[in-house]
């Protein structure tokens, strides 16, 4: 049944590429919101609204305004203010909302893991003198402001203009996909003894985890938010799809 109004994808995982393709396909009339330029990707297919919501434009005016029917949620797993928002915007206005997640990784008994519940938490469990690599991302620099460690290889995929606000965090240029072969060369180049990680869950990111684990470094995982409450929720591109179709 071909919905009248229009299905919004929220985009920041690669899953929303494969939706968006399937549900052009169907020829459903789609749009997107994308909170910052995707690197390493083709641009989005459809309509898209890049930048993130502000108090000004929030997403609820910009949703009634485009006429949303639907939603399929494929933001960052951890995006999870955006979820919420557009997931209570759905139970206020009776419309049909998706959370898709894929799963999250779980290590293995080669792997020596510690379960933190924030990035700064895992900051707290660096022990002195520690020479740690991160992926969490611009917006955690803030709390690696108590880090104890000797120093932290903060990633980027495009340095920023400005140097580090502490002498402890070094700014790391890196475009994914990095192979795992590449992330060990990394890490013992840079004497790793701790990886910061935040649990995305997916093959694409994997290798820095299996370099961590061929290297014996210890890995402070930093666990994705829970997904709105009472949503239901998928693993998979096909999954949402099929989930769709049934409108």
């Amino acid at each position: 049944m071909m919905n009248a109004g229009k299905t919004l994808v929220l985009a920041g995982a690669r899953e929303a590429h494969g939706m968006i393709i399937g549900l052009v396909s169907r020829g459903r009339n789609v749009i997107a919101s994308l909170p910052e330029p995707e690197r390493g990707m083709e641009p989005l297919p459809v309509p898209t609204r890049l930048g993130p919501f502000s108090e000004r434009e929030t997403l609820e005016d910009w949703a009634q305004a485009q006429n949303v029917v639907t939603v399929l949620d494929a933001s960052h797993p951890f995006d999870d203010h955006i979820s919420n928002q557009a997931s209570q915007y759905c139970r206020r206005n009776g419309l049909r909302y998706l959370r898709v997640l894929r799963s999250s990784w779980r290590p293995t008994s080669q792997d020596q893991w510690t379960a933190c519940a924030t990035t700064r938490a895992a900051v707290e469990a660096v022990p002195i003198g520690a020479r740690v690599f991160s992926n969490t991302g611009w917006a955690s620099l803030p709390d690696y402001a108590t880090f104890a460690g000797q120093i932290v290889y903060l990633r980027q995929t495009r340095l920023p203009s400005a140097p580090p606000p502490w002498p402890h965090v070094r700014f790391l240029e890196g475009k994914p996909p990095f192979s795992q072969r590449e992330e060990q060369q990394l890490f013992e180049s840079l004497r790793i003894t701790r990886l910061i990680s935040r649990n995305v869950g997916g093959i694409a990111s994997m290798s820095k985890l299996l370099a961590a684990r061929q290297l014996g470094i210890r890995v402070l995982m930093v666990e994705r938010p829970p997904a709105p409450p009472g949503s239901r929720v998928v693993e998979s591109v096909a999954e949402a799809l099929a989930w769709e179709a049934d409108a």
